[in-house]
């Protein structure tokens, strides 16, 4: 038992341990507090983790450089060229600083190929995290970005070293040189850099700027999700008195609309669901952007759902006119008559209702007048095409509405109208993507009131002025079949040649400079740096047509087809439209090939189809790239969905797995196998195409609703554009296909 005034030893301990523990709470408490708020972003803690331009990444990602490869240096190359090859080739293989510090002993001595080499001492110095040095190697290349075709790199490596020495005034106005001339894979990442560096030079209202155009316009980017993180935090700093906070609804709201635009339906929906805190006009532009989500996912009926949800919130709202088109977009997915008679009223509401939205009343009166063609009611289709005159829309939406009236007149045997709508449209929208088409429909209108000769002039006009495009293809089959020469095409080709890929140039001292560097670089084994140098040159003079041809060979010898196509339409494109078969000879292979022509022929044997239909089948769907695999999972040379593959192999005795269709073989024997499904089925070529692209079961409907009128008029009244577009660049590709043939 204890004695009165004297503590025993455990509640002794126990005292002084409680005073212990509320000493080390109090010494806690900032620094868990600290903990609790979102850290401010700090640069990867690996170098190569930072998003990088595709010069920095040849190692890893370009056949043209394995690692441990042997350095091949051309006959008669000096020692300099030869260091700088080594120097580089360490670099990328991984040898960061070894490779930094010869190619530093050579730059003095590089000549023409000093920015490959400082560019490379740069990346070397960075990804050997030594940040300082790089920036310092890497300034004079980034102050003069646009002489190189490594500046632009340059100054972004700069960005980055400044960013990660903590270097904040450099690595702002380095960011802002850069984002003057932005380009999409590597600006989310300097949007970033730039309001990190704002916040720390003390400039918040500019960091929130920065912060706010990287996450609405780049939402599903890794830097939006960092740059989420630091305005959240500058929004609690600032108490309440933040330009951007990131969390406010209407802010919210915003985001969310931004990621289903950016295709990221899912996420916008995880940010929507439960969100507490919404006023009612708040919760009803939610449920309108949630139903945009969910359209997006193809979950239809949950879409419509919500965009009811919208409407009820205020009917007379115009968010509640947009709400029910969006309502009608949900139904035309159905195939179902009683759906498209929904779709019908509920357009037909929204262009009654007060007021006066003309975008909305636009899109409306358009696809009122699309499904009405679609179900055959072209007389009603015409007068609902009628209200989109006189909407205060930007030209390409009034030009849209314009065709589709003029194509309508024309189908009711208003010939005369249709004539007048058509010379309008071409005088009205010239440079429109289909003047032509206006102009050769024309044509067909003139004909029909018996006035051939001004027919025939039409259509000689378009046949000479851009006779390898669908429309002038059209063109001169018209003058065929109505008797006019086609020699008469030829000789009133336009006075001004096209510029074409033998067109005879004056040599240039800066041409051949440039030539000889690709050239050194891509015997020296760095095809891959040699085709971006004629990229680089080729943008910079387009006119160049020795330059243009260099940079086609070399990306397609590096398995890069988009950019040489980008070369060839932006040199070429004259020449691709009117040139004839012998002027685009060197183009023929590289643009137009008939690869895989074993297997085509192959699989179109008894078929009595067009080996060329196939060619720019293939073409259009893969660029002939066996690897090709889409967002929606088809693969192959002529992207097939493995379900498809499946069952089409099922029927010619074949059993192909999702692998098998990255073989040509396979994959072409099976999509010629679809191809002929659909073509027997729809019974005409247009109609196959065009269930090759949408669908069999929504083809069934157009060839119902229109179908009957021939097949030029079924394109034009495909109410899909990505399909119309798919079925008239395939048709023009199998033309021009037989031309150069």
């Amino acid at each position: 038992m204890c004695r009165p005034g004297i503590h025993s030893f455990s509640d002794q301990f126990g005292a002084v341990m409680l005073a212990l523990a509320l000493a080390a709470l109090c010494l806690a408490a900032p620094a868990r507090a600290a903990a609790l708020q979102p850290r401010p972003w700090m640069p990867p803690p690996r170098p190569e983790a930072a998003p990088l331009p595709r010069s920095a990444k040849l190692g890893v990602d370009e056949d043209s450089l394995p690692g441990g490869r042997a350095v091949k240096i051309p006959a008669g190359s000096g020692e300099a060229l030869r260091d700088l090859v080594l120097g580089v080739s360490e670099v990328l293989a991984g040898k960061h600083r070894q490779g930094a510090a010869r190619l530093q002993a050579v730059l003095p001595k590089a000549g023409d190929q000093a920015d490959v080499a400082a560019y490379y001492q740069g990346l070397g110095l960075y990804l050997a995290d030594d940040a300082p040095a790089a920036l310092v190697a890497l300034e004079g290349l980034a102050a003069r970005a646009g002489s190189s075709f490594l500046g632009r790199d340059a100054l972004y490596l700069a960005m980055e070293s400044a960013a990660r020495a903590g270097r904040h005034d450099r690595a702002l106005a380095l960011a802002e040189a850069w984002l003057a001339d932005a380009e999409p894979n590597l600006a989310p990442a300097v949007w970033l850099r730039a309001a990190v560096a704002a916040d720390g030079l003390g400039q918040r209202r500019k960091a929130e700027d920065f912060l706010r155009h990287l996450t609405l316009t780049f939402p599903a980017s890794r830097s939006a999700a960092a740059g989420l993180a630091l305005a959240r935090r500058l929004a609690a700093e600032d108490g309440g008195e933040a330009v951007f906070d990131p969390d406010a609804p209407d802010t919210v709201l915003l985001l969310a609309e931004a990621l289903v635009e950016k295709g990221r339906s899912e996420a916008a929906l995880t940010l929507l669901d439960g969100r507490p805190g919404w006023s009612a006009p708040q919760a009803a532009r939610a449920a309108y952007v949630r139903g945009k989500a969910l359209y997006r996912l193809r979950r239809s009926k949950a879409a419509y759902e919500a965009f009811a949800q919208a409407v009820a919130a205020d009917p007379a709202a115009n968010l509640a006119g947009w709400a029910r088109y969006h309502q009608a977009r949900c139904l035309w997915r159905s195939l179902a008559a009683e759906d498209a008679g929904r779709m019908e009223a509920l357009l037909r509401e929204v262009l009654a209702a007060p007021g006066r939205d003309d975008p909305l009343r636009e899109v409306a009166a358009r696809h009122l007048a699309l499904l009405l063609a679609e179900r055959g009611r072209f007389a009603e289709a015409l007068e609902a095409a009628g209200r989109l005159q006189g909407l205060a829309v930007g030209p390409e939406l009034a030009g849209q509405g314009a065709s589709l009236a003029a194509i309508l007149r024309y189908v009711t045997g208003d010939m005369a109208g249709a004539e007048a709508e058509l010379a309008a449209f071409g005088q009205r929208f010239p440079d429109d993507d289909w003047a032509d088409g206006a102009r050769y429909w024309r044509g067909r209108a003139l004909a029909g009131l018996g006035r051939t000769r001004e027919a025939a002039a039409v259509w000689m006009a378009v046949a000479a002025a851009r006779p390898n495009t669908y429309y002038g293809g059209r063109a001169a089959a018209a003058l065929a079949g109505s008797g006019d020469a086609g020699e008469r095409v030829v000789a009133s080709l336009p006075t001004t040649p096209p510029r074409c890929p033998d067109a005879a140039e004056p040599p240039l001292p800066a041409v051949s400079a440039t030539l000889g560097k690709a050239y050194a670089l891509a015997d020296a084994g760095l095809p891959a740096l040699a085709e971006m140098v004629l990229e680089f040159a080729a943008r910079a003079a387009p006119g160049r047509a020795d330059l243009a041809m260099a940079h086609i060979r070399a990306a397609l010898e590096s398995g890069r087809r988009t950019a040489a196509m980008r070369t060839a339409w932006r040199t070429f494109g004259s020449c691709l439209a009117r040139g004839t078969p012998a002027e685009l000879a060197p183009l023929r292979e590289a643009l137009y090939p008939r690869a895989y022509a074993g297997e085509v022929t192959a699989a179109l044997a008894g078929s009595g189809i067009d080996p060329d239909i196939v060619y720019s089948l293939i073409r259009q769907e893969s660029f002939f790239d066996p690897k090709a695999v889409s967002g929606a999972g088809a693969v192959g040379l002529m992207q097939l969905m493995p379900e498809t593959a499946k069952a089409v192999g099922k029927k010619i005795g074949i059993r192909p797995g999702r692998d098998d269709l990255f073989n040509p073989v396979v994959n072409i024997r099976l999509g010629v196998a679809f191809f002929r499904e659909r073509l027997a089925r729809e019974g005409s070529l247009a109609a196959a195409l065009a269930s090759y692209n949408a669908g069999e079961n929504r083809v069934a409907v157009w060839n119902a609703g229109f179908g009957s009128l021939g097949e030029e008029l079924f394109i034009e009244l495909i109410p899909y554009t990505e399909t119309r577009d798919y079925v008239r660049r395939i048709t023009a590709n199998a033309m021009l296909y037989a031309r150069l043939y």
